[in-house]
């Protein structure tokens, strides 16, 4: 199976990096990761932040290695007071909270001839059913909201909230990587870790926590390429 893996930054690759057998191809600014995990074939790329690096770097994987699937492992903020730093998050859905078209009778985060939300995790949520692994493996799920900023102020949760009252956490990348997965009919699986919990203190928070939020987030990911995802 190929499979691609992205991560937005630095240390949300770096320990993929040390389980594969690593070739090395350069395209345009990106650097692709090529190895081997088990019996996966894995291609490993560090995004960059934002929507549109994410875009980029996921449109580069499919063109080039026509994947079976790809996984986002990474780090995200807290919408909700009951998730605390590290909780691993698997969202159902996930969708922009920057996009209005509301005008056009779209919804609130709604891009044209795009669903409403980007519904992911499909084979992963099969496989927990199957082996009822979800005593096993303790993680959330909800609804994941995406977008260029990052947040770090209890007001700009309040209004986030109240656009999306399902919306549990909130990043930078995964609905962007989802609407190209959505385009090019490639399953996805989207894992985070919560770094941050969006508030007045979420800068700090995330330069202390990012590296316990991308350990757990690898992880999980790792388990899931280790019994999960089947040739």
């Amino acid at each position: 199976m190929k499979i691609g893996i992205i991560g937005a930054i630095k240390e949300e690759i770096k320990r993929f990096k040390r389980i594969i057998c690593l070739n090395q191809k350069h395209v345009q600014n990106y650097i692709i990761y090529i190895g081997k995990f088990k019996k996966h074939n894995i291609y490993l790329i560090q995004s960059g932040i934002g929507k549109v690096a994410a875009s980029i770097a996921t449109m580069i994987l499919i063109n080039l290695y026509q994947l079976d699937i790809i996984i986002n492992s990474g780090s995200a903020g807290s919408l909700e007071s009951s998730l605390k730093i590290g909780e691993i998050i698997l969202p159902k859905t996930v969708c922009y909270y920057d996009v209005d078209l509301t005008n056009f009778n779209y919804a609130y985060g709604q891009i044209p001839t795009y669903p409403k939300q980007f519904k992911i995790n499909k084979k992963l949520n099969k496989f927990f059913q199957e082996k009822n692994l979800r005593k096993k493996l303790i993680f959330k799920t909800g609804l994941i909201i995406t977008g260029d900023s990052f947040i770090q102020n209890n007001t700009c949760i309040n209004i986030l909230k109240s656009k999306f009252p399902s919306a549990i956490a909130v990043d930078m990348e995964s609905a962007a990587i989802a609407q190209v997965c959505y385009k090019f009919n490639i399953p996805l699986i989207i894992v985070k870790s919560i770094s941050d919990l969006s508030n007045e203190d979420a800068t700090d928070n995330f330069k202390k926590n990012i590296s316990i939020a991308s350990l757990n987030s690898y992880i999980f990911v790792k388990y899931i390429l280790e019994n999960i995802i089947i040739t």
